[in-house]
């Protein structure tokens, strides 16, 4: 028999932020760590003043609609082996279903790797699979990046990522950098929202800090790599809509499991958030 691997730990730390425009715009992220055995949440509300959605770029504080939006899903969720009601939403919208990025156009991300280990780039890559094979959602690769994780990341970055939504940032980083990953905290992974005035609304970005300290450590640990890919897929739950489930069977779980990949439960929800309407709105 092969030997035991070591548990992965998952907690979560949850932050939302939320900004009224005139087209009804409403930002929300939620930051979940994947190392911390207890749950801490809180949230905080605030309005902003009202700015016009069509006006000259550069005087904009968000992109024009419908960039890369197709008619069509541009995928579908792999078919379910097994369905599971293992499975909680990080937020749920008035007709029940759950907040999602739209199918119908890709999820960008880039890459902060300085503070890295050597095989990030197979993990990232593995990760991102495993969670596009689950959600059906489309994802691009756009390279690396210099931007550094922070509390309150900008949806929105003309200068850095041009006239559209930033795309997802995947980065190691230091609890200097950010105080969320104090303590065993080793990754910390959600995405912020617009809603329209019609009542659409949708994950527009997201973001994924991991701890460098702490993933050097794993990486050093049996089963490195697959712990490591695990934890990022974790976070990618988050950024995708997925909230943590008390069903040690998930890698959705929020405290020490073994498992290393997307289970029923995890699957089952991520098939329904990558199941959700397109919109050339926004």
């Amino acid at each position: 028999m092969p030997p035991p691997r070591p548990p992965i730990k998952h907690s979560s730390i949850a932050a939302i932020l939320f900004l009224f425009g005139i087209l009804g715009l409403v930002c929300a992220g939620a930051y979940f760590s994947g190392e911390l055995q207890r749950f801490w949440s809180d949230s905080t509300t605030q309005s902003q003043a009202p700015h016009p959605g069509l006006v000259p770029f550069g005087q904009r504080q968000d992109p024009l609609p419908g960039f890369e939006e197709a008619d069509a899903p541009l995928g579908t969720p792999a078919p379910l082996q097994r369905t599971s009601t293992s499975y909680k939403f990080l937020a749920v919208k008035a007709d029940g279903t759950p907040l999602a990025y739209s199918p119908c156009r890709p999820i960008h991300y880039v890459v902060n790797s300085d503070l890295a280990p050597t095989s990030w780039y197979s993990m990232v890559e593995d990760a991102v699979r495993q969670a596009s094979l689950a959600s059906g959602l489309h994802f691009i690769y756009d390279g690396p990046t210099s931007e550094l994780p922070t509390t309150n990341r900008a949806g929105y970055q003309p200068t850095t990522y041009g006239d559209r939504w930033a795309p997802v940032l995947i980065a190691w980083t230091t609890p200097e950098q950010v105080p969320r990953l104090t303590g065993q905290t080793v990754g910390l992974g959600g995405s912020s929202s617009i809603g329209l005035s019609n009542g659409y609304k949708a994950y527009v970005t997201g973001s994924v800090s991991l701890d460098a300290p702490q993933f050097a450590g794993i990486m050093d640990s049996p089963q490195g790599k697959e712990v490591g890919t695990a934890v990022i897929m974790h976070e990618l739950g988050h950024v995708l809509g997925l909230d943590h489930v008390d069903d040690p069977r998930q890698l959705m779980y929020d405290q020490a499991s073994w498992v290393r990949e997307y289970a029923a439960g995890d699957k089952t929800g991520l098939a329904q958030l990558g199941s959700g309407p397109c919109s050339k709105d926004f």
